[in-house]
């Protein structure tokens, strides 16, 4: 991971959560034999990217336009980050339901709306898509797994359509 990516993607979801909704980041990279590298975060902006207190979503022309990005980037989904309110970082049963079902989906949890620094992962919830479904994996596991680089995330802002 980039080292800026936490601080940056907290600042994206920020405004969101300051209305009371959830905020979503999504993080593209690529992957060289069993190791992904994030290079790039996606900001969604317009009609395709709904938030609201408990829920996102993307229209399907929205994800069409991500995956087009992606391509044009040469990246695919690594993973994304989003809020929830208070302390809670676990994944809901709607993103558990309805999230990314993809194997090595990373799904990042950030407390609080994103309304306050967050100093590194051990204050999120980070979660793994793994043999058919999601786990929480443990401090040890995120320090072992997940290495900050001195890199620096490019940023896209992407309007989506409706």
């Amino acid at each position: 991971m980039p080292a800026d990516l936490l601080d940056v993607s907290v600042d994206v979801m920020r405004p969101h959560g300051l209305i009371g909704n959830e905020g979503l980041a999504l993080w593209l990279g690529s992957s060289d034999g069993n190791q992904a590298r994030v290079t790039h975060l996606v900001a969604l902006r317009g009609g395709g990217f709904h938030a609201s207190p408990v829920q996102l979503r993307l229209s399907w022309n929205a994800m069409s336009r991500l995956t087009d990005l992606a391509d044009e980037l040469g990246t695919y989904l690594v993973g994304q980050i989003h809020s929830h309110p208070g302390r809670f970082v676990d994944l809901s049963d709607v993103d558990r339901k309805y999230g990314i079902r993809c194997q090595d989906f990373l799904s990042v949890v950030c407390p609080h709306y994103a309304q306050r620094t967050v100093s590194g992962l051990e204050e999120c919830g980070v979660h793994l898509f793994d043999g058919g479904g999601y786990r929480r994996l443990g401090t040890a596991e995120v320090a072992r797994r997940i290495e900050i680089s001195a890199a620096t995330v490019d940023v896209v802002n992407l309007e989506v359509p409706a």
